[in-house]
C-alpha cells in the first residue's frame, strides 16, 4: 500500500547516516564509476533503501544515487529528461526497486486529502516487490506502453492453429 513520501524521518537509519560510513557520503554524487558502485553496495545493504529510493523519486531528484539506483535510472524511472522534462524513452520504465520490467507495472489514482491544488495523484505498483510511488510522469510512460503493447497485440496475426488428422 503506498503512503506518501512526505518526511525524511528515514535518513537517520540509513547507513549513510552511520558515523562509520560518513567517509562515504561523497560518494552518492560521484562522477566516477567505481566511486558510485561503492555508494550503491551501501544502499543494498541499507534497511531504509525503499524509503529512501521512494524519496528521491516522488522528490524528483534527478542527481545522485538514491536507494541504490543512479541518477540515469532515476530519470528513467520518472520518464524525465536530465531537466526534469517529462519525455518518451525508447524502453519503457522498469521497477526501480526490483528491476521488474513494465509489463508487472500498475498505475492506480488516490485521493490525497487536503491536497490543495492537487486532490488526485497516479500511483506506480510493481507485482514483483509491491514498490510505489507516487509519478504523473511514470504514470504516463507505463500507460502509454500498455496501450502500444495491445495494439501491437491486436494487430499481431494469430498463430497457425495445427490440427491432427489421425
Amino acid at each position: 500500500m503506498w503512503k506518501p513520501a512526505n518526511s525524511l524521518y528515514w535518513q537517520s537509519k540509513g547507513e549513510c547516516a552511520k558515523p562509520e560510513n560518513k567517509d562515504y557520503v561523497d560518494l552518492f554524487f560521484s562522477s566516477e564509476i567505481s566511486k558510485k558502485h561503492e555508494a550503491k553496495n551501501l544502499c543494498f545493504i541499507c534497511p531504509v533503501r525503499a524509503e529512501c529510493l521512494q524519496w528521491a523519486l516522488e522528490n524528483k531528484q534527478l542527481w545522485g544515487i538514491w536507494g541504490g539506483i543512479d541518477e540515469f535510472d532515476l530519470r528513467r524511472a520518472l520518464s524525465v529528461s536530465y531537466t526534469g522534462e517529462e519525455l518518451k524513452r525508447k524502453k519503457p520504465p522498469r521497477c526501480p526497486y526490483c528491476s521488474a520490467r513494465s509489463y508487472k507495472l500498475s498505475v492506480s489514482t488516490e485521493k490525497i486529502p487536503g491536497g490543495g491544488r492537487w486532490t488526485t495523484a497516479k500511483i506506480v505498483t510493481c507485482a514483483n516487490c509491491n514498490f510505489s510511488w507516487r509519478s504523473r510522469t511514470s504514470a504516463n510512460a507505463i500507460n502509454a506502453y500498455k496501450q502500444e503493447r495491445e495494439e501491437r497485440l491486436r494487430k499481431s496475426p494469430e498463430p497457425p492453429h495445427t490440427t491432427s488428422d489421425s
